[in-house]
């Protein structure tokens, strides 16, 4: 399937000429000016039982222009209804950046090549051509397979699509153009009985799971099926025995692993809050840019990348919202600290390695440092090879809380299910497992991870800044095992 042909700004050649008009508009005027034009189209289709469906389209396009005068920033974005607009945010953003001479310490960019090229997201079967018709069934039977047992309170089901054309030209003279595609799927069912709340879901406690894919990426999840499933296992929970507390060795699966990396990895990375940008909004980092290169995060096992060339994902593009071509990049290696998710202006205050983790929400935001594609490399060997090497603890997995100071050093999670593991060998389920710890002491007890065929990718939505944008990204991991971790502190 093409991108194309849908929205105003799907013909690449016509967006270009708007970009072009921006540039021209602060030519000669800035030391840097670089423009984004952007156009995209959301639609949601959530069911809950006993409430009508809620079905949502959202449209918009619009242009954000920054431009760097005397070392100093200017930003501004329009809606953009004509060409004319695309010059009026780039004199805006202009008249800001001279206005803000003095405001902060002048920075210098550093030295990068002119990139253009094209990326479109490959899809077998568009997500908005799927009929209404198809979506309502879909989710009217996942809905009735999850709540099949009367202990089922409330169930909710829900798919989703959007679609993006993002254009990109700099006044070093990088032009491309993106065309992305993305479609979700969930289902969350709560269960009540036994004086006592439990809830389960699918594919992904948070917020459903989201790909780079058309709407074979719903089809492949088999959503009544495991609606079902989470829906029996929700009542199960009812009457299961709490987890205990204390000190244990534990399996964390895919799912809850890919939101450790996130809270405790993916943020703490982030240079602009290494460097004191966010404190204010989405807070610090314990990790400083001195730590580059030298610090022990994790044990040998730990091997944490940041690859948006990876297809399919949440995270994946060509180019971040700076121009920056898309690459491989370890964060963690071996445990040690490598890289942090930079973008151009955190590089030119700090020295460090550009990653090209420059992401902003659309054309309303300037970017910032997010994360991309990054995951937990795999290690060896199977699930049960690896609770076999566990012996005796506990295998948790899909989570239910979570909370993280502002540093990303102190945590605690909470899962959605655990299993008690004895002699290697999985038994009975247990509710209300928790567990603790401090973010580098963990990934240190970190033993062994298994192996690719156990890796898992999920899609996952993120805000920070002021005013909050939204980053859409991703996480894969394959289940890890983890000694002496500190259990029941929830």
């Amino acid at each position: 399937m093409s991108a194309h042909g849908w929205g105003a700004l799907a013909d690449d050649a016509a967006a270009r000429e708007i970009v072009e008009v921006a540039l021209d508009a602060v030519d000669g005027r800035a030391e840097y000016a670089d423009v984004r034009l952007v156009e995209a189209e959301e639609t949601r289709v959530y069911r809950q039982l006993g409430a009508a469906t809620d079905a949502r389209v959202e449209h918009n396009v619009g242009i954000g222009v920054r431009v760097l005068v005397d070392g100093v920033w200017g930003f501004a974005a329009l809606p953009l209804a004509d060409s004319a607009d695309a010059a009026t945010a780039a004199r805006r953003a202009h008249t800001l950046a001279v206005a803000s001479a003095g405001t902060s310490a002048p920075i210098r960019l550093p030295q990068v090549e002119a990139r253009s090229g094209r990326y479109e997201t490959a899809v077998e079967q568009d997500p908005f051509a799927v009929s209404a018709d198809e979506r309502h069934d879909l989710l009217s039977a996942a809905l009735a397979a999850a709540s099949a047992p009367p202990e089922i309170v409330s169930a909710q089901a829900g798919v989703n699509a959007k679609r993006q054309h993002r254009h990109f030209g700099s006044s070093i003279g990088s032009r491309q153009h993106q065309h992305f595609v993305e479609t979700g799927v969930l289902v969350l069912v709560i269960a009540a009985g036994h004086g006592d709340v439990q809830r389960r879901s699918y594919p992904n406690s948070f917020h459903g799971d989201t790909g780079a894919a058309g709407w074979e990426f719903v089809l492949g999840r088999d959503l009544v099926a495991n609606a079902a499933r989470v829906g029996e296992e929700a009542v199960a929970l009812l009457t299961a025995p709490v987890a205990p507390s204390g000190t244990a060795d534990v399996v964390i699966g895919a799912q809850q692993l890919s939101l450790q990396i996130h809270e405790s990895a993916g943020h703490a990375l982030e240079l602009d809050r290494m460097i004191g940008d966010e404190a204010n909004f989405a807070g610090t980092s314990f990790i400083g840019v001195e730590d580059i290169g030298r610090l022990r995060y994790g044990s040998p096992a730990v091997n944490i990348t940041s690859d948006p060339t990876v297809p399919g994902t949440r995270g994946s593009f060509a180019y971040d919202d700076e121009g920056t071509p898309a690459h491989r990049r370890a964060l963690v290696e071996g445990g040690v600290i490598r890289n942090a998710l930079s973008n151009l202006d955190s590089v030119a205050r700090t020295g460090a390695a550009l990653t090209g983790a420059a992401r902003a929400d659309g054309w309303a935001y300037s970017p910032v440092c997010f994360a991309t594609h990054v995951h937990l490399e795999p290690g060896s060997g199977s699930l049960d090879e690896l609770c076999d090497r566990l012996g005796d603890g506990y295998y948790i997995e899909d989570n239910r809380s979570w909370s993280i100071d502002e540093r990303r050093l102190n945590f605690q999670f909470g899962t959605e299910v655990a299993y008690e593991v004895r002699g290697g060998k999985r038994g009975r389920l247990l509710k209300n497992f928790s567990y603790g710890g401090i973010t580098p002491r963990f990934w240190n007890s970190v033993e062994a991870v298994a192996g690719p065929e156990e890796a898992r990718i999920f899609g996952y939505p993120c805000g920070k800044g002021e005013p909050k944008q939204w980053s859409f990204l991703s996480h894969g991991a394959a289940p890890a095992l983890v000694r002496d971790l500190r259990i029941g502190v929830a």
